[in-house]
């Protein structure tokens, strides 16, 4: 953990310096701008406004892995050499935010959830209900780049089945941000039990999505040796393995393909009213069949 730490500092040192270079970089095009004619000068703000977004990133990045070490030092403080549990990250992003239910989803290939990373039950639960359910706001994000905010009887009006399901659990209004600048590699969320999400948490969610979205380019979250990954600097864990496990002993036994096998998991689970995760553990470890 001492290593973690460590690791964690020095990211929040160099993400630091990369905020200050796109600084300096956006104050010299803002200068150039100030000396030239209104025609050139649209362009240096322009450019400046480029570098300007990424100095916000990268200071949103540096802000996280600085909270994730002040976790972890604390934890190591209180009791000993403790490991982590997988949704520390989502945790450390809800604190930012203000939100108390945090979940980050990563999806792999042909957009399957890879890793889900939940900050407190409330928000575990609803990632689970839109799984079973096959609609929410993650399944919405699908080849868009906008966010997505959604409040009050909006909720039920936007989703016939996950709307009042997820309003069952308290939740009141839902934001989901892709990682961005690819919104392929998954989604931020935030379940809110006030009937509104405010536009500083949205904000702000947009910049801690856009500091994991730069994160996982820079380093493949899936690698599989133990050096360093995203998964590994933001705490982060592959919980979905059982699941992936499960859809192909179903594609096995069914002879269909791994996506007809996941359809057929979710709706088992959505039958017994069980996560996903609970289903895949009984065909993996139980001997439960779905053909």
């Amino acid at each position: 953990m001492r290593a973690r730490i460590a690791d964690l500092r020095q990211w929040v040192a160099e993400e630091r310096r990369r905020a200050a270079a796109e600084a300096a970089a956006a104050a010299r095009y803002e200068q150039q701008a100030a000396r030239a004619s209104a025609f050139l000068a649209s362009g240096g703000l322009n450019r400046a406004a480029v570098h300007r977004r990424a100095e916000a990133c990268h200071r949103a990045a540096a802000r996280l892995h600085e909270r994730h070490a002040a976790r972890l030092q604390a934890q190591l403080a209180e009791a000993g050499a403790a490991v982590p549990g997988r949704g520390f990250a989502a945790a450390t992003a809800a604190a930012v935010l203000g939100l108390p239910s945090t979940a980050i989803v990563l999806l792999g290939g042909q957009q399957a959830i890879a890793v889900v990373a939940a900050s407190d039950a409330t928000a575990r639960a609803a990632h689970d209900l839109e799984v079973m359910m096959g609609e929410g706001p993650l399944d919405a994000l699908a080849g868009t780049s906008t966010p997505i905010r959604v409040a009050g009887p909006a909720l039920c009006d936007r989703w016939s089945r996950y709307g009042p399901a997820v309003t069952e659990l308290g939740i009141q209004a839902v934001l989901a941000v892709p990682l961005l600048p690819a919104g392929s590699l998954g989604a931020l969320c935030a379940y809110s039990r006030q009937p509104a999400i405010t536009d500083t948490a949205a904000a702000a969610a947009g910049r801690i999505a856009a500091a994991l979205g730069r994160a996982l380019l820079q380093v493949p979250y899936l690698r599989h040796s133990k050096g360093d990954s995203a998964l590994h600097r933001f705490g982060l864990a592959d919980d979905q393995a059982v699941v992936h496990q499960a859809a192909g002993m179903v594609s096995m036994h069914c002879h269909c393909s791994i996506g007809d096998a996941l359809a057929m998991l979710r709706a088992r689970a959505f039958a017994d009213g069980q996560p996903v995760g609970q289903i895949a553990d009984a065909v993996v470890h139980d001997g439960l069949r779905l053909d």
